[in-house]
């Protein structure tokens, strides 16, 4: 399967093996681990204002990505992303695309470019580790995914109580939802809806 065409917002960020490096991705020692967040990235990306894939920032139409749990925590972990960037992610990204059919069971320096742990004490490597979260989730099925659309002027961060930001505040009324990745199970339940809709003329 060849690589997807890389659009025009994303041409001057690096690549590997024929994908664009998001501009979160994690690095160690030059190399890049797919599917690896640096936080640091992550927390500029957020204060910032930033796309998450190709560093710029977001325009007055932005999308920010959603899982079921996130909606009922009203926000989303993941910064946002440019349209572009996001029908580029859609296409490259196996977690959104479907071709991973689970979370990682470990933290990424489990999977370490060098096949061990980290010895370097100035390494970042030490905060790939699953978190709470992660721990939950590995090794499970893998999330739905939808994509809601916000105006640049509806950008909110939700923080904790020591200021640090946890992601983006999802509004009530998105101008936009787009379903990115959905299982069998949602698939049949969002028929079961519509099925139920039209019996009842809804």
């Amino acid at each position: 399967m060849s690589a997807p065409a890389v659009p025009v917002s994303c041409a001057h960020r690096p690549r590997h093996g024929g994908l664009v490096v998001p501009y979160v991705s994690f690095e160690h020692n030059g190399v890049v681990v797919f599917g690896g967040v640096d936080p640091v990235k992550r927390a500029v990306a957020f204060e910032r204002g930033l796309c998450q894939i190709c560093e710029r920032p977001l325009s007055e139409r932005l999308y920010v990505l959603v899982r079921p749990q996130d909606v009922g925590v009203g926000y989303s972990p993941e910064p946002g992303l440019h349209p572009q960037c996001l029908v580029y992610s859609e296409a490259a990204c196996p977690m959104l695309n479907g071709a991973a059919a689970t979370y990682r069971r470990s933290g990424v320096i489990a999977g370490h470019p060098a096949g061990r742990k980290c010895e370097d004490p100035d390494c970042s490597c030490p905060v790939t580790e699953l978190n709470d979260e992660g721990r939950r989730r590995a090794g499970s099925k893998a999330d739905d995914w939808d994509a809601w659309m916000l105006p640049l002027d509806a950008y909110e961060l939700r923080r904790d109580t020591g200021g640090s930001v946890l992601g983006i505040e999802l509004p009530s009324k998105p101008l936009r939802i787009r379903q990115v990745r959905v299982s069998p199970e949602r698939e049949r339940a969002l028929q079961l809806l519509a099925d139920l809709q039209a019996v009842l003329g809804l």
